[in-house]
């Protein structure tokens, strides 16, 4: 009987969570988002990379992006997602800006992790949804 309760306990906490994430990543993704965090490596450069707290980035749901904020004022282009890798490509519209990143999502934020370079693979952004 115990071991009834505890397996009918793990399909109830399972299903939950299943519903929960019931979402693909590409729409999780569709919105707007706020910068909160950047991190080189340990160190946390969020004041060097975000100074005035403002910048942000939309994701439409015909695969383009807007983004803004200071130091590097409005960008745009295409975005896509590999749902299954959880890797973002960024093919911007700006010379030489183009990017990719490895996401995962927490809540209501999502963190990207820079791919393609050890440069880039040192960074870590952390991104608020914007209501």
């Amino acid at each position: 009987m115990k071991q009834l309760r505890i397996l009918s306990l793990i399909i109830l906490v399972t299903g939950v969570l299943s519903c929960s994430t019931n979402q693909s990543p590409k729409r999780q993704l569709i919105g707007k988002w706020t910068m909160v965090k950047v991190y080189d490596g340990e160190n946390d450069v969020t004041n060097k990379h975000n100074p005035k707290k403002n910048r942000w980035i939309k994701f439409n749901k015909n695969g383009s992006f807007e983004s803004g904020g200071d130091p590097h004022g409005y960008n745009d282009g295409n975005w896509e997602l590999d749902s299954e890798k959880l890797i973002l490509f960024l093919d911007s519209n700006a010379e030489d800006d183009d990017s990719e990143w490895k996401i995962s999502f927490e809540d209501n934020k999502t963190i990207w992790t820079g791919i393609g370079t050890p440069r880039q693979e040192r960074f870590k952004l952390i991104h608020k949804r914007i209501e």
